[in-house]
C-alpha cells in the first residue's frame, strides 16, 4: 500500500499520512537559478508597439510563457487577443515556432523572438500548446525541428493549429536527454493526439529514417519530416465476418476452461447463482438488489442559499503555483487582509530539499504566484499576485503556513476568517480548491465522526484488500493512529487529491471550519483512491498561532472590528 500526498504521486512509506499537492521534483542542483536575457518583438498593434524589441530578463528555469507574462506589453496583447493562440517564432539564436512551455535555459543568451496571434477554431479542453510541458527531467535540453506538413502515402495532418499547418512552417520541439522522439512530440502539446498510438517515423534529408522509439540525445539542431504509416482498421476487418468471430471466441473460451478444471467449477457456480437471482417475480427482487447496491449512502444536497454563499466564498480561494528549481501547484485562500493560508508541506515542495531555512523566504518571494480567477483554462496563470519574501508563521505538525500577498493595485478578495466555528461532528461539509491543478471546484462530502474513524479505516482496508491485495495489506491499524484520536483534525470522504492541499473546508452553513491537508491514498487500476482524508481545524490553527506567535496574532486579528476577542478557553 502506498500512502500518497495530494501532490506527490510517488510511492512513500506508510508510517505517516503524506501531503496532497503537486508533484515534487528532486533536482540535482538546488542552487538559485541564473537569469537569461532574450529580446521580444510584438508583431501586432504596430502603432502601439512600433516593432521595437523588448528586453526580457528572467530566471532560466522559468518557462517562456511565464517569463513573457512579466512584460506588461505582452500581457496587454494577450488580453486584447483573448480566444486566440499566441505564436512565438525564433528569429535569432533560435529558429522556427517555439513551444511556450520551453524553459529559458534552452534559449541562447540574447536570442530574439517575434510574437503573433492566430484565431483558434478548435476548442481543445487542454491548452498544452500554450502552457507547454511542466516536467524538467534533465537540465540537458535538446532542440530539433519538425516540418508542419507530414509526408508519405498517408498524408495526415499532424499539428493542431491551422496557421502552422502550411508548407514551409516548422516547429521547434524541445526535449530532455534520455527521452524518446515519441515522448518529445506527444508531450509537446501542439501535435495531434493520434501520434501517441499510431506508427510513425522521422525522415531526415529524404535518406535517413529515425524510428519514434529512438532517443533525442543527438538531434540538436536537426530538421525532420513526419511520415505516418498507413494501417488496417481492426474493426473493419472484424465486421466482415461477425459470425466467424463469435464462433472463434466461444471455441477459445471453451479451450481455456478445459485447461483449468477449477475455473470450470467456479464458472458453473457463478452461472447457477446468477440463475437463482434471476428467478424473481416481475423483477421486483432484482430491482431491490440494484437499488440497495447503487443507492446513495449520504445525502449531499444543499440549499440554494448555501450554494450562493459558497460561490461568493470561492472568490477568495486561490491557485498557488511556483516555477523555480521545482514546479508545482497547490491551493490557498485569503485568511486575513493580505495574508493567505496554505499547507506547510507545500512550502517544503516550493523550496526543495537541502535548502537552508534562512533562504526559504527569498525563494518564496521569487517564484510563488497566486491567482484567484482560475475558473477557466485561459485564466490559469493570469492576473496573479506575487508574495512577499516573508515566512514566519507556520507549524509542521498542524501543517499550516501563512504567506503574504504583495500589493500590485489589484483588489484582494475578501478574507475568509470570520471568527471561530467548531467543526461539525457529522453531516455535510464543502471543500473548494484546485484538485490536480484543475479549474476551481467545489466538493460536497460527508464527515466521518471521530468515534467512527478507527472502524471506518479498518472496514475500508478490509474492503480494499479484495480490490488490491498487493498494496492494501501494508496498511495496519497503526498507520492511522495519528488521526484516529486526534481532535485537531476533521476526517471526511472527498475526491480532492493532488493539488488540493490548502483548500478551505466549510460546514453546511458556509462557515470556515478547517483546511484540507492530506489522506491515505493508494493506486488501483491506474486510478488514485483513498481510504480517509483529513484537514486541520481552524480552531486548532488559530489557537496555535495565538500561543506561538502572539505579537503577530494581536497585530493582525485584534483590531477595532474584532471587538470580542476570544480567550484560550473559548478557542
Amino acid at each position: 500500500m502506498r500512502m500518497e500526498s495530494r501532490g506527490d504521486p510517488r510511492a512513500t512509506t506508510n508510517t505517516q499520512a503524506q501531503r496532497f499537492h503537486s508533484p515534487k521534483k528532486n533536482p540535482e542542483d538546488q542552487t538559485m537559478p541564473q537569469n537569461r536575457t532574450i529580446y521580444v518583438t510584438l508583431k501586432v498593434n504596430h502603432r502601439r508597439n512600433q516593432d521595437m524589441k523588448l528586453k526580457l530578463t528572467h530566471s532560466e528555469n522559468s518557462s517562456l510563457y511565464m517569463a513573457l507574462n512579466t512584460l506588461q506589453a505582452v500581457r496587454k496583447e494577450i488580453e486584447t487577443h483573448q480566444g486566440q493562440e499566441m505564436l512565438v517564432r525564433g528569429t535569432e539564436g533560435i529558429k522556427e515556432y517555439i513551444n511556450l512551455g520551453m524553459p529559458l535555459s534552452c534559449f541562447p543568451e540574447g536570442g530574439q523572438v517575434v510574437i503573433t496571434f492566430s484565431q483558434s477554431k478548435s476548442k481543445q479542453k487542454e491548452d498544452n500548446h500554450i502552457f507547454g510541458r511542466q516536467d524538467k527531467a534533465s537540465t540537458e535540453c535538446v532542440k530539433f525541428y519538425i516540418h508542419a506538413i507530414g509526408i508519405g502515402k498517408c498524408k495526415r495532418r499532424i499539428v493542431k493549429c491551422g496557421k502552422l499547418h502550411k508548407k514551409g512552417r516548422k516547429l521547434c520541439v524541445y526535449a530532455f536527454k534520455g527521452e524518446t522522439i515519441k515522448d518529445a512530440l506527444c508531450k509537446d502539446g501542439r501535435f495531434l493526439s493520434f501520434l501517441e498510438n499510431d506508427d510513425w517515423k522521422l525522415i531526415e534529408n529524404n535518406d535517413t529514417i529515425l524510428e519514434s522509439t529512438q532517443p533525442v540525445d543527438e538531434l540538436e539542431g536537426r530538421y525532420f519530416q513526419v511520415e505516418v504509416e498507413k494501417r488496417m482498421v481492426p474493426s473493419a476487418a472484424a465486421s466482415q465476418n461477425p459470425e466467424s468471430e463469435k464462433r472463434n471466441t466461444c471455441v477459445l473460451r471453451e479451450q481455456i476452461v478445459a485447461q483449468y478444471p477449477s475455473l470450470k467449477r467456479e464458472s458453473e457456480k457463478i452461472i447457477e447463482n446468477f440463475k437463482k437471482k434471476m428467478k424473481v417475480k416481475n423483477g421486483e427482487t432484482l430491482f431491490e438488489l440494484h437499488r440497495t447496491t447503487f443507492g446513495k449512502v449520504t445525502k449531499n444536497s444543499s440549499s440554494i442559499k448555501v450554494v450562493k454563499l459558497l460561490v461568493r466564498l470561492s472568490d477568495s480561494v486561490g491557485y498557488l503555483f511556483w516555477d523555480s528549481a521545482t514546479t508545482g501547484y497547490a491551493t490557498c485562500f485569503v485568511f486575513k487582509g493580505l495574508f493567505i493560508l496554505t499547507c506547510r508541506h507545500v512550502i517544503d515542495s516550493i523550496v526543495g530539499d537541502g535548502i537552508e531555512p534562512s533562504k526559504w523566504a527569498t525563494i518564496i518571494g521569487q517564484c510563488v504566484r497566486v491567482t484567484f480567477g482560475y475558473e477557466e483554462l485561459k485564466d490559469k496563470e493570469t492576473n496573479y499576485f506575487f508574495v512577499e519574501p516573508w515566512f514566519e508563521i507556520h507549524n509542521e505538525e498542524l501543517d499550516y503556513a501563512v504567506l503574504k500577498l504583495k500589493e500590485n493595485g489589484q483588489q484582494v478578495p475578501m478574507e475568509l476568517y470570520n471568527g471561530i466555528t467548531p467543526v461539525p461532528l457529522s453531516g455535510l461539509i464543502h471543500i473548494i480548491g484546485h484538485p490536480y491543478g484543475e479549474k476551481k471546484q467545489i466538493d460536497a462530502c460527508a464527515v466521518i465522526p471521530q468515534g467512527q474513524r478507527a472502524k471506518k479505516c479498518q472496514e475500508r482496508v478490509q474492503s480494499k484488500k479484495a480490490e488490491s491485495p498487493e498494496y492494501v495489506h501494508m496498511y495496519t491499524q497503526r498507520s492511522f493512529q495519528k488521526i484516529v484520536h486526534n481532535p485537531d483534525v476533521i476526517t471526511y470522504d472527498t475526491e480532492f487529491f493532488f493539488g488540493a492541499s490548502g483548500s478551505p473546508v466549510f460546514d453546511s452553513k458556509g462557515s470556515l471550519v478547517a483546511m484540507h491537508a492530506a489522506g491515505f491514498a493508494y493506486t488501483y487500476q491506474n486510478e488514485t483512491r483513498s481510504i480517509i482524508e483529513f484537514g486541520s481545524t481552524m480552531e486548532s490553527i488559530l489557537l496555535d498561532i495565538k500561543q506561538r506567535h502572539k505579537p503577530w496574532y494581536e497585530e493582525v486579528f485584534v483590531n477595532q472590528q474584532d471587538v470580542e476577542m476570544m480567550s484560550d478557553e473559548d478557542l
